[in-house]
């Protein structure tokens, strides 16, 4: 399970960094983009920085509670991961003000990128 959440953290950072610098390329921030995709190509540096260190030493942690919470759960593990994660998600809202809505989709991300590593099938050992 833990090696699954760290390639879930590294997966969902790498596509976090790539969709903000699409989204939000960094000159945007200084005004006018004259150059669109020159600034999309200098973003991820600069936002790697910020995503990487919040989903590993904020994201996994949580992730790592609520699979532990939910899994003692009988019915409405899938809601209540969701709930979970789109809380945790906004929690540091007095922090990021602004990038709320980019900390709520990221833990989305997250999720969606757990649930899909968790369905995939382990490769069967023949002994």
């Amino acid at each position: 399970m833990f090696k699954r959440k760290i390639l879930t953290a590294l997966i969902t950072s790498i596509l976090s960094v790539i969709i903000i610098s699409f989204i939000t390329p960094t000159d945007s921030f200084f005004g006018e983009v004259h150059n669109y995709w020159k600034s999309v190509l200098q973003s991820p540096p600069v936002f790697s920085v910020y995503v990487f260190p919040a989903v590993f030493l904020y994201g996994l942690p949580v992730s790592l509670l609520i699979e532990k919470i939910t899994t003692k759960m009988e019915a409405g593990q899938l809601q209540f991961s969701i709930i979970g994660y789109a809380f945790f998600g906004v929690l540091p809202f007095s922090l990021l003000w602004y990038f709320t809505i980019y900390s709520l989709g990221i833990s989305l991300l997250f999720y969606l990128v757990d649930y899909i590593l968790s369905k995939k099938k382990k490769p069967e050992t023949v002994m």
